[in-house]
């Protein structure tokens, strides 16, 4: 079963637990001296923050940390219903069982245990103070052992554990958006600097052939006198031809020419060693700038192998339910990728596994009387190529029948039955909507919309999907994705002076366009059509005039020009345009609404000069010429698993969840208070809510109550989760509405009986 790793559920755990931490620390000096409306707000955020963190310790098996906060939270309760006074024996008290808290999280953070004899130092303190308020008290677990107080320092009222904060991923994505936009400003000042560089090399040159003729024409006329030379410079008027050493108006102009030239010159010098100076200071710009990039984009990559982990027991129960043996093979575990696209692949390799299982690994009896080994394998491996990450999945079943593709592609009328086709463009077939060779429709397969979705999918992360088979041993699909989506290495190019980019992640090479024949012969069939010569095989290529229905502007189509080679659905395709300037990088941006039925777009980026460059999207320019016939809209594609959502306030109760739920094939939302989730479900459709009770700005039982109050909610089954494990507490929930009622930490028996009672999980 694929489950988080404990070490880094405790970093999740440690990062709130200094939140909280804090809060009660700065809470507690305020409460005795707050009035009566404050002291409620106060008391109430204190009350959270114990709750949360005796909920959160316990799922992290901290039991001496929860029994703490519990007894914490038993106090700040006695406050609430003030049957116990605010007093500052009790203020100091909360204080010593803070800063026992404390000490034991710095030795978890320090790769320590807890201190179990921390647990008890306030026992007797704790029951006296209790006992005076007269309410009844929740047990917190073994007793308290008595031993003696120690007064915590001041510096020990800052709590802080591990090498670590916690981050927003909103904050990270704003700074991305602060990089972009100083990206941008450096091309800018780059090609700014490229411009004044070659400005001043001709400024200089012609500083250089001013200074050669000034100098010729004062060879020339240094010592000349004209007969008819009148002295006007008042400065010599009282100077006799032979005092005046010889010297004219022509001499005495060609001189100052000359020194001006000369001073032209030099300063000319300077300034091209401060260009020179100013240049080095970009270049260090751009360094500085690529390397802050790249140490805020480590900041949000993960490796892979969190996501491969996800697909571990879904395989085993998909081959147990087909009633296949099948082993699961995964490597490149520790390859990063960013979250942006991590997130987005699991949909798409679900897909193709499920594929895999059901209709590419044979049972145990075909594959025997094969020669095969019994039990087949599936293979999920990624590695990373330059600036890209390639992930492949293999199983060495049966492969692909393309003569079955055939068949049922004339059936549905994607072809003629006359028609000859290349393998690459059988093979292209299932990439199209509504195609499938299921001979049933399941939960699963045989709707026609899984490999569509995958190809569309991985296109919106700027990816290509590939693949490969070889009938009785097996198929592979490669997925080819950038490693980061933070900033995106494209080409630049041209058709009809406007400037267009793509990823270059899309490309698989640039060539010089070399026109063929109209009609020309592809592996014996007649192809009609912009073809061309790509590495000795021919392929279909496209100009951008057609991509843009451009004809009769009068404008003549060049001859020569360049190719973009993609690939598409399997297929090798050329995108025909004038001129490819340059490989930068770029960030691209979402189009704005009114563009969103432009498909071959996927976004915009801004150039250094500061003109906007259209996104092409070569999935969708050559989409059209992947089918011979247009499909009807099927139905809308099923998620791969029901819908969970989670509430809680606490990250690492969270996590825990989101991985346990993920182990078991479902699909995760998550909120951490009822007012973000009222917003999920308007969002999106879920099969379950797991809820907590304490939560801030709306708790776990007004969020039960509405959603009880609404008509399209209202089926939707809830699970309390809570620390919380008095009877009062239960019957006010199920008497709102609630399902389920199951105290931290829970038993993983209890609530998987639970999903298999709501049909989320396959009973056994």
């Amino acid at each position: 079963m694929a489950k988080i790793e404990k070490s880094e559920l405790l970093e999740y755990f440690l990062a709130e637990a200094e939140d909280y931490l804090n809060v009660i620390g700065c809470g507690l000096p305020q409460l005795e001296s707050a009035e009566a409306a404050d002291k409620n707000a106060i008391l109430e955020e204190l009350f959270r923050a114990a709750h949360t963190l005796k909920g959160a310790a316990a799922i992290v098996k901290l039991t001496v940390t929860s029994r703490i906060a519990h007894s914490m939270e038993d106090i700040f309760e006695a406050f609430r219903n003030e049957s116990l006074p605010v007093s500052k024996d009790a203020t100091e008290l909360l204080l010593l069982m803070l800063d026992s808290i404390a000490n034991i999280l710095r030795d978890i953070s320090a790769g320590g245990e807890e201190n179990e004899s921390l647990e008890g130092k306030y026992s007797e303190r704790i029951a006296a103070l209790l006992a005076s308020s007269g309410g009844a008290r929740e047990p917190a677990g073994v007793p308290f052992r008595a031993e003696e107080v120690v007064e915590p320092k001041k510096e020990d009222m800052e709590y802080s554990f591990g090498n670590f904060i916690r981050l927003e991923l909103r904050k990270i994505e704003e700074m991305f958006n602060l990089i972009g936009e100083v990206t941008i400003l450096k091309n800018h000042m780059l090609k700014k600097t490229k411009n004044a560089g070659d400005l001043s090399e001709e400024v200089l040159f012609a500083g250089r052939r001013l200074l050669e003729e000034v100098n010729r024409f004062a060879e020339r006329h240094s010592y000349s006198i004209n007969d008819n030379t009148k002295y006007v410079d008042p400065l010599f008027s009282e100077f006799g031809e032979l005092e005046f050493d010889r010297y004219d108006e022509q001499n005495i102009f060609s001189r100052k020419v000359q020194e001006l030239t000369e001073d032209i010159t030099e300063a000319m010098k300077e300034l091209m060693g401060f260009y020179e100076t100013f240049q080095d200071d970009i270049k260090s710009l751009d360094r500085v700038v690529k390397n802050l990039r790249s140490d805020l984009s480590d900041s949000r990559m993960m490796d892979i192998g969190r996501l491969f982990q996800r697909f571990v027991r879904p395989v085993k129960e998909m081959a147990r339910e087909a009633g296949k043996k099948i082993e699961f093979q995964i490597s490149g575990q520790s390859t990063k990728i960013d979250r942006v696209i991590f997130e987005n692949l699991f949909d798409p390799l679900m897909h193709m596994i499920r594929n895999s299982v059901g209709h590419g690994i044979e049972n145990s009896e075909d594959r025997a009387g094969k020669g095969k080994k019994k039990e087949g394998t599936i293979s999920l491996s990624a590695r990373r190529e330059g600036i890209n990450i390639v992930i492949e999945l293999a199983d060495d079943g049966a492969g692909i029948d393309t003569g079955r593709i055939i068949d049922e592609a004339v059936r549905r009328g994607l072809v003629g039955p006359d028609v000859r086709l290349s393998r690459e463009e059988i093979l292209s077939l299932i990439f199209l909507h509504g195609f499938s060779t299921a001979a049933q429709t399941d939960m699963t397969s045989g709707r026609g919309v899984g490999m569509n979705a995958v190809r569309n999918q991985i296109a919106n992360i700027n990816g290509t999907v590939e693949l490969s088979t070889e009938a009785g041993k097996g198929t592979t699909f490669r997925i080819r994705v950038p490693s980061s989506m933070a900033i995106t290495n494209v080409i630049v190019f041209n058709y009809a002076s406007m400037e267009f980019v793509m990823p270059t992640s899309l490309i698989e090479e640039v060539v010089q366009y070399e026109p063929m024949a109209e009609k020309v012969e592809v592996e014996g069939l007649e192809r009609v059509g912009n073809m061309v010569n790509y590495r000795g095989a021919t392929i279909y290529a496209k100009r951008l005039s057609d991509v843009f229905h451009v004809t009769g502007n009068g404008r003549t189509e060049r001859k020569d020009g360049f190719v973009i080679i993609c690939s598409v659905s399997n297929k090798k395709v050329g995108l025909i345009v004038d001129d490819v300037f340059a490989q930068e990088e770029a960030i691209i941006k979402p189009i704005n609404r009114f563009l969103d039925g432009l498909s071959i777009y996927s976004g915009i980026t801004i150039s250094g000069d500061g003109k906007v460059r259209l996104v092409l999207n070569p999935l969708k320019i050559f989409e059209e010429e992947t089918r011979t016939l247009t499909i009807a809209p099927s139905e809308a594609e099923s998620f791969e698993g029901r819908r969970v959502l989670i509430v809680d306030d606490s990250l690492s109760v969270r996590k825990y969840l989101t991985a346990f739920f993920l182990a078991r094939n479902l699909r995760v939302y998550t909120a951490a208070n009822g007012s973000e989730a009222l917003k999920e479900l308007e969002e999106n459709e879920v099969e379950l809510v797991v809820v907590d009770l304490e939560m801030p700005i709306m708790h776990g039982y007004e969020l039960v109550s509405r959603i009880r109050s609404i008509d399209k909610l209202r089926h939707i089954p809830i699970i309390v989760l809570t620390s919380r494990s008095t009877g009062k507490h239960k019957e006010k929930a199920l008497e709102l509405g609630a399902d389920e009622y199951m105290v931290k930490p829970f038993d993983e028996r209890t609530m998987e009986d639970a999903l298999r009672k709501y049909a989320l999980l396959q009973t056994v």
